[in-house]
């Protein structure tokens, strides 16, 4: 009895002195982009010297070059249209989103973007859409063409591509995410 007292003490008392010695930290963790933090030297009027010159720390929030456009993005809100984002060299991608509208018909949009790392946009101005309507009994396809030169942009926030066209506002409402 004796024995398993001592031993019951014993375990208590290493427990006890473990859970004493324990050290926790705090370590933050990021997934936004980083801030990016310059130094700026100002005045305050023109009648100031430049003894009473102050300066002040002004915050810029870039978004990194890490942003990987490239790949198969799905519409959040329809889920009937797709995007397929290639290319990258230089900034620049082409753009493909196909929206289907029945078994024998969809819209297509095709362009080219330059994407801006400071705002977040995908900017294009030579979007072309167009409807194609496949015949039912292996036929040729037929085209309609709805415009050409089109503008907008796509702005990536959160992992997500929004979509805003210039000159085609049923767009307007396409979430783009992987």
């Amino acid at each position: 009895m004796k024995n398993k007292i001592f031993a019951i003490l014993l375990a208590l008392t290493m427990v006890l002195a473990l859970a004493a010695c324990h050290k926790t930290e705090t370590v933050e963790v990021s997934t936004t982009a980083p801030v990016v933090t310059e130094e700026v030297e100002t005045t305050a009027a023109e009648e100031t010297t430049s003894a009473e010159a102050t300066s002040k720390t002004v915050d810029k929030t870039v978004i990194m070059n890490d942003v990987n456009l490239v790949g198969t993005w799905d519409d959040k809100m329809s889920e009937r249209a797709t995007m397929e984002i290639r290319g990258g060299k230089g900034k620049t991608y082409q753009i493909h989103v196909h929206w289907s509208s029945t078994a024998f018909e969809s819209d297509n949009w095709t362009m080219t973007g330059t994407f801006n790392d400071t705002t977040g946009e995908l900017t294009y101005k030579d979007c072309k859409r167009v409807t194609i309507t496949l015949n039912e009994e292996d036929g040729p396809e037929e085209e309609e063409v709805h415009y050409t030169n089109g503008t907008g942009k796509f702005i990536y926030k959160n992992g997500e591509l929004n979509w805003r066209a210039d000159n085609d506002p049923d767009v307007n409402a396409c979430v783009f995410a992987r």
